[in-house]
């Protein structure tokens, strides 16, 4: 069993949940109505009749904070089939309310007051291990709103719009996504696609991928009172976790968030990332491979940058962020074409076959910032823009994305077009020189002395993830001066 752990980060408490996933869940069914609360409506059921139970209690309010009394509120068992059970309540004058839930059934839910994940045994299935879990559902006129209750502490019900929802998988031609704690469903196209035409909105609520009888992962997410339509980014999944690694950075934009997450740690070593902020600690080497008898540090984006003296690179030593999916990026503060090539991330000993990887540039023989492998460059080289592409004097972020083998070139957040494409095209086939030897990875030139970037660097980051078009337009309006 692998574990994702996500960091989670709610209004005035900060708490860590771990969430564990079997290799194989159980099948979520769930009904076609119209009701957005669903379900089935059983006053005086199994839940309700244990004596020992949970109390669940709380408020209602709308998404501006105002008390809702009379709502009524409904709280759906969900044992990862399909709702099976359910209490009902109405809030009083202060729009407060309570529920007694028997902790007997709900095997594991509310355990500790953190996990919203059932082990879930129910003989006449067979299933030992499921997806399950308890959703609250208020509403109050055209207002409604869906939430998790947390165990002996009181909730904070939030009911407003609802909302159309869009979204996509990576990967992914068929199946069904389902909102937990309701009878909405929607199957996944062919292109990874699907939508609901109305959802409630909620402070937490989660989104479930099924596909041939099985559960196969699902997001925690909140969407607020603001907009008709909340788009998600495209989702992996990860384990049985439905993730964008750009969705701590997207939530604002996209007009939703996954619970305030402030990062998610996955166990899995081929990912990597290098930031180098021009804290000092970055080695700078001339052209004759030794380190440089001096850095020229001058004022940068954030802090200090470094000026390159001609022949002076930043080395990585044999760092190979290139054997698939990667992002470059960095700030600088161009000085213009000076007559030279001028690099801004190679990976290789010498220009040759046999010792260059990679390399991205601007070529000063066609005028533009162009991508290679060796030399000769055609016809493997893509060529973006021209000159023209990066302002010069002032601080721009440049960015090269690969995915799956297709690089593009962003400045500032936009995408600049393949030269000579008549601004129709984004995005060429390229693939890293295939070495049987391990070569340096540098930064702002190369072992040729005339080939040093002609301006100072910032905000260097390596990254063997391809970054979405939004994150990296977020990155920049979060760092431009």
């Amino acid at each position: 069993m692998k574990r994702l752990i996500v960091y989670l980060k709610q209004p005035a408490i900060c708490r860590a949940w771990a969430l564990a996933f079997a290799a194989s869940l159980a099948f979520f069914a769930c009904s076609n109505g119209d009701d957005v609360a669903g379900g089935v409506t059983d006053i005086g059921n199994s839940i309700a009749r244990e004596p020992d139970t949970t109390k669940i209690a709380g408020t209602v309010v709308d998404m501006q904070g105002n008390r809702m009394p009379a709502a009524r509120l409904t709280l759906y068992w969900d044992n990862g089939y399909a709702i099976e059970d359910s209490l009902e309540a109405v809030a009083d004058s202060n729009a407060q309310f309570e529920f007694r839930v028997a902790s007997t059934d709900m095997h594991g839910y509310l355990q500790n007051g953190r996990t919203t994940v059932i082990q879930y045994a129910d003989s006449a299935r067979g299933v030992v291990n499921a997806f399950a879990g308890v959703y609250l559902y208020a509403r109050s006129g055209s207002l409604s709103g869906i939430s998790l209750p947390p165990s002996g502490k009181a909730t904070e019900v939030r009911i407003g719009s609802r909302k159309a929802l869009r979204g996509s998988m990576s990967g992914v031609a068929s199946g069904k996504v389902h909102i937990g704690g309701t009878n909405l469903s929607a199957d996944i196209q062919e292109d990874g696609s699907f939508s609901f035409d109305s959802i409630p909105p909620g402070m937490q609520e989660e989104l479930i991928y099924s596909e041939s009888d099985s559960v196969l992962g699902y997001i925690p997410f909140t969407i607020q009172d603001e907009g008709d339509t909340v788009v998600l980014p495209q989702l992996e999944n990860y384990d049985g976790f439905l993730w964008n690694l750009d969705l701590p950075m997207l939530a604002d934009a996209y007009g939703f968030s996954s619970y305030h997450t402030d990062y998610v740690v996955r166990f899995d070593t081929s990912r990597s990332a290098v930031d180098i902020n021009m804290a000092g600690d970055e080695q700078v080497f001339g052209h004759n491979g030794k380190l440089a008898d001096s850095v020229n540090y001058v004022d940068g984006v954030k802090g200090k940058a470094v000026l390159l003296e001609p022949g002076q690179y930043i080395d990585l030593d044999t760092l190979n962020p290139t054997g698939g999916d990667f992002t470059l990026s960095l700030w600088t503060k161009w000085n213009g074409p000076n007559g030279e090539h001028q690099v801004l991330f190679c990976q290789r000993a010498y220009w040759s076959d046999s010792t260059s990887r990679f390399q991205w540039h601007y070529e000063v023989n066609s005028g533009s910032f162009a991508v290679m492998k060796s030399m000769p460059g055609r016809p493997e080289a893509v060529f973006f823009g021209d000159s023209t592409s990066v302002p010069v004097g002032e601080w721009a972020m440049l960015t090269l994305v690969s995915r799956d083998h297709k690089v593009s070139m962003y400045v500032n957040g936009k995408p600049v077009a393949i030269a000579g494409s008549d601004g129709t095209e984004f995005a060429g086939e390229f693939v890293p020189n295939e070495l049987t030897r391990s070569v340096p990875f540098r930064i702002g030139g190369d072992e040729i002395e005339t080939e040093t970037w002609n301006g100072p660097l910032d905000e260097i980051r390596i990254e063997s993830i391809a970054h979405s078009p939004e994150w990296i337009k977020i990155r920049y309006d979060n760092l431009k001066p």
